[in-house]
């Protein structure tokens, strides 16, 4: 995978509402790095490793006058969600 990172995400505090939630592939994600600003992304792919889901977010950055603009992916645990936008909106 091209420009996989892997930054140092805060995890939400502990029992929080979104402890348990479901993460389904389509769903925006709000993301806080230990640094820099808040990261808002669409999860392309989910898949358990070493015992816990992780789950794959691609960002598309606008590009620059006169450059190209390729995605970048970031995987995470839930642990690592701050705020979800579900696709599926429950009936």
């Amino acid at each position: 995978m091209k420009n996989l990172i892997l930054p140092a995400l805060q995890p939400r505090p502990a029992h929080t509402p979104l402890d348990g939630t479901p993460i389904h592939v389509g769903d925006i994600v709000h993301l806080q790095p230990a640094e820099g600003p808040a990261i808002r992304a669409r999860v392309i792919y989910n898949a358990p490793l070493n015992g816990v889901t992780t789950y794959t977010t691609e960002l598309v950055r606008c590009p620059a006058a006169g450059t190209a603009s390729s995605p970048t992916r970031l995987r995470f645990r839930h642990e690592h969600v701050h705020h979800i936008e579900p696709l599926r909106r429950a009936a």
